[in-house]
């Protein structure tokens, strides 16, 4: 690529950069929207549950482009970290909103949705995340692969999913049903 054509496009490496990222997160969130916009799931704890579900996809199949971000805004990337700051108005929203639709019909407890979200998330999302930080970095002994493969798994997650939605509907609620 000609420099002076790079500069003349992007300005400069961070525009270059933010725009490399959005160009891979606009699919993946564009993929979660259309699982949530689907419309033919019997209640709204099931589209946050399918939605859930493709998210777990999509981090395990990313997981390595996500750790790579999440390490470059540690490391003060300024690109990456835009980014990462620009997340809550992204899929978290969409998630917060499925959240509070599904107390709107009973299926989840009363409380805060992001409170509830982070909940979700710190037994969902975040094992995946850690676990492939930690394959990354290569210096874990062997000992740990058993302990990772539970954690990175995405079957594992959606067990986790499975016992995190349990744990949060009302006590009057059965599992299957909606209030």
């Amino acid at each position: 690529m000609n420099l002076g054509s790079f500069v003349y496009h992007f300005g400069n490496r961070d525009a270059f950069i933010d725009e490399l990222v959005e160009l891979w997160y606009a699919p993946l969130y564009d993929e979660l929207k259309a699982v949530a916009a689907k419309g033919s799931y019997p209640s709204a704890i099931a589209m946050f549950e399918a939605t859930m579900e493709a998210l777990i996809g999509l981090v395990a199949r990313q997981r390595g482009f996500i750790n790579h971000l999440f390490g470059d805004a540690l490391a003060g990337e300024g690109a990456a970290q835009r980014f990462l700051l620009s997340l809550p108005r992204r899929h978290p929203l969409l998630l917060i909103e499925q959240v509070r639709m599904a107390q709107a019909e009973g299926s989840l407890v009363a409380g805060h949705p992001l409170q509830l979200m982070i909940f979700i998330m710190g037994s969902v999302g975040l094992p995946l995340v850690i676990a492939g930080s930690g394959r990354q970095l290569g210096w874990l002994p062997e000992q740990a692969a058993p302990f990772l493969s539970q954690i990175d798994s995405p079957e594992a997650a959606r067990q986790r999913l499975i016992w995190a939605l349990r744990g949060l509907r009302p006590t009057d609620v059965k599992e299957g049903e909606t209030a």
